[in-house]
């Protein structure tokens, strides 16, 4: 699947950009503390678009190794990345509804205590998960430039965020 998943994105963003009359860029913050980025073609009143995410504000404790005996599990959690692909229909001059589809991975970690290292310890890697989810987004555009957006998305869960759009 991760093979397919770059020529197919590509087909996506050749087959629309011949009617391409702009490009623009989101980004903003979800609840599950993962900030994401996106970015855009504008033609006619729809838009492609091209994202992800990465939940870099996790609790895992300094670096990724693998478990040395003796050591301590003192926690756990898990964090992910996605790619996400959007569909964004404008509804008028300021207001647009999106959809999108994510292709996420999820790692699952325990965090282990250890004095020597500055963190106060490390986290190892127990398992992975990938997932698929659904998103859907609205924007509020105050100028033909700038807007807001807030949405859901099954992985990420509740975002909100600016968009920026260059019309041609």
């Amino acid at each position: 699947m991760k093979k397919l998943l770059i020529p197919i994105a590509s087909v996506f963003f050749v087959t629309f950009s011949f009617a391409q009359r702009g490009f623009g860029f989101g980004a903003g913050f979800s609840t599950s503390k993962a900030p994401l980025l996106n970015a855009k073609y504008f033609f006619g009143q729809n838009a492609v678009s091209l994202g992800g995410s990465y939940q870099v504000y996790n609790n895992a404790l300094g670096k990724k190794l693998d478990l040395t005996p003796g050591d301590t599990v003192i926690g756990n959690g898990d964090y992910f990345y996605s790619i996400d692909l959007g569909y964004t229909r404008m509804i008028n001059e300021n207001f647009s509804i999106a959809g999108e589809i994510s292709f996420g991975k999820k790692n699952f970690y325990q965090n282990i205590t250890k004095s020597s290292f500055s963190d106060g310890g490390y986290h190892i890697i127990y398992d992975t998960k990938s997932e698929i989810g659904v998103g859907v987004f609205a924007t509020y555009y105050f100028s033909e430039t700038f807007g807001v957006f807030a949405g859901y998305n099954t992985i990420r869960q509740a975002s909100i965020g600016l968009d920026v759009r260059f019309i041609q």
